[in-house]
């Protein structure tokens, strides 16, 4: 399972975690594949932008945001009435 979960945030073009950061991200989601890609893609996109005298690298901060949105989980359902009991 590790294999997919690093497929699915990109950790070989953009290595990040350590196999054991790995292993215990998805141990903490509950070995829920796609819970523990979103939290770690929301890892990486902590703010990684580097100013160095005149030259920046801007942030890939949208980019693991966008990648974590395909394995967010559906959050709607139905709502209860307030004015009920």
């Amino acid at each position: 399972m590790l294999k997919i979960l690093k497929a699915n945030i990109r950790e070989t073009d953009y290595p990040f975690f350590t196999e054991e950061e790995l292993e215990r991200i998805y141990a903490d989601c509950n070995f829920d594949i796609n819970e523990a890609s979103y939290k770690a893609l929301i890892i990486k996109a902590e703010s990684d932008k580097l100013i160095l005298s005149d030259m920046t690298l801007e942030s890939s901060r949208k980019y693991w945001l966008s990648l974590a949105a395909l394995y967010r989980k559906n959050r709607t359902g139905q709502m209860k009435r307030g004015d009920a009991s």
